[in-house]
């Protein structure tokens, strides 16, 4: 309790101290939208960028495997980028390497997106080289076995950051679907359960265009006029639907849950519902992470010969509106701040008393706060280009940047407020802790 007292003074004196909000920034111009047979495609034009970055987003992701299949759409994508383009022939990766460009997949519970960026004069030729991979995948045993190992060599990198491991934890607890929930790159044991003819039969079930979104942002007017419909086309028609695996009901009375792995000190990952874009709640959860991420920050200490890099990473909050289930996301390296118990329940206590305390003072600094998190977090082509399918998909428009702008703008402390008591309730907690540790309350 006199920690929370404390805490409470704190961030109310703290909020009475706040400078005048800073000027609102100014729009910028939408993406555009067009249908093509199907598909959806997004197109943010920026002449000044030397880049082009093309996303494809297609519904083949986790809720599509059935619970033996753990990891089968990790290595379909693996597959497709092992698959040999162009004369002479080489793997998708590493041909649009040579182009000076790069490529990557991720998995998420609905979805497998890509991602390919070049430089403008190459663009139009590495799109093409996915669309070529994408329409035809090479599913021989030999393709499959190499996407298998890259497969793994990521898998044992992943295991390796304990960020990471707990928010895999936490997404296995918060998902609706168990399938939905599974590792998103799958086990070494499961992938070594899957073949070519697996990857072929799931290839030929989920990669559709129904439902499919490609969203490019940059200097578009590289690209040749067809060429993402060209990539849109790539994908037969048709629509798919997931499977559906209930999660069994949990009936225990906590929801702490713990991993150990080789790491060096201990971490704390705290999980809370959390609004979608398409929520009025969106704008006040975007300040309540300013400010949450700035309290903790301020209450650990970060001592000045730790890079900001470093710090962001070991102390902070994450609202993760792109990802289903949509959650606030508070985490702690325990090691950074001296005892771990003290420094993860103090972390705790500043969500309880903030649900807890009614607000005082202004909020302007956060709300600039939130909304400097919100455009430099959009300033790589990549995440541009992700959050402007984000939109579409889950709103009335996919022009991101200036419907979060005047969501937070219109943010008041009441509304902060009324948002902290509705979702900072009861946390899913994951702690990953080095071997050999039992942490204690």
């Amino acid at each position: 309790m006199r920690v929370a007292r404390l805490l409470g003074a704190a961030m109310a004196c703290a909020i009475a101290a706040l400078p005048l909000a800073a000027p609102a920034a100014a729009a910028v111009q939408p993406p555009s939208l067009q249908s093509s047979g199907g598909a959806t495609i997004v197109s943010q034009a920026d002449a000044s960028a030397a880049l082009v970055g093309v996303a494809l987003v297609v519904r083949a992701g986790l809720d599509r495997q059935t619970m033996r299949e753990n990891g089968l759409a990790a290595l379909v994508a693996e597959t497709i980028l092992q698959t040999p383009v162009g004369t002479p022939a080489a793997p998708l990766e590493d041909a649009v390497a040579a182009r000076g460009g790069a490529i990557r997949f991720t998995v998420d519970p609905g979805d497998v997106r890509f991602y390919v960026e070049a430089l403008a004069a190459d663009a139009t030729d590495v799109v093409g080289m996915l669309q070529a991979a994408i329409a035809a995948p090479d599913f021989s045993p030999a393709t499959v076995r190499s996407a298998r190992a890259a497969l793994a060599r990521r898998i044992a990198q992943s295991q390796e950051v304990a960020l990471q491991v707990g928010l895999d934890m936490l997404s296995a607890a918060s998902s609706t679907q168990a399938n939905a929930g599974l590792p998103e790159l799958g086990t070494p044991a499961s992938l070594a359960q899957l073949f070519a003819p697996d990857a072929r039969a799931f290839y030929r079930a989920y990669y559709r265009r129904g439902g499919a979104l490609i969203s490019a942002a940059g200097n578009l007017d590289a690209l040749s006029s067809g060429a993402l419909g060209a990539l849109a086309a790539s994908l037969p028609p048709g629509e798919t639907s997931p499977v559906h695996v209930r999660v069994a009901q949990l009936n225990g009375t906590t929801r702490e849950i713990v991993a150990h792995r080789d790491i060096s000190s201990p971490w704390l990952i705290a999980q809370y519902p959390a609004p979608s874009v398409d929520s009025r709640d969106f704008g006040p959860m975007l300040v309540l992470a300013a400010f949450v991420r700035r309290t903790l920050s301020d209450i650990a200490q970060v001592p000045g010969v730790v890079s900001p890099t470093f710090a962001s990473r070991s102390v902070g909050a994450l609202y993760a509106y792109d990802r289903a289930p949509t959650s606030l996301l508070l985490y702690v390296n325990g090691g950074l701040i001296g005892d771990p118990s003290r420094a993860f329940a103090t972390a705790l206590s500043v969500v309880n008393v903030l649900a807890a305390t009614r607000l005082q003072g202004s909020i302007e600094e956060f709300k600039a706060e939130a909304t400097g998190d919100f455009a430099n977090g959009a300033t790589t082509l990549e995440t541009r280009a992700w959050l402007a399918a984000v939109f579409a998909r889950e709103s009335d428009s996919p022009d991101f940047i200036n419907r979060a702008l005047r969501a937070i703008a219109a943010t008041t402390p009441d509304d902060v407020q009324r948002v902290a008591r509705a979702y900072l309730g009861n946390p899913t907690i994951a702690l990953v802790l080095p071997r050999g540790t039992n942490l204690q309350d």
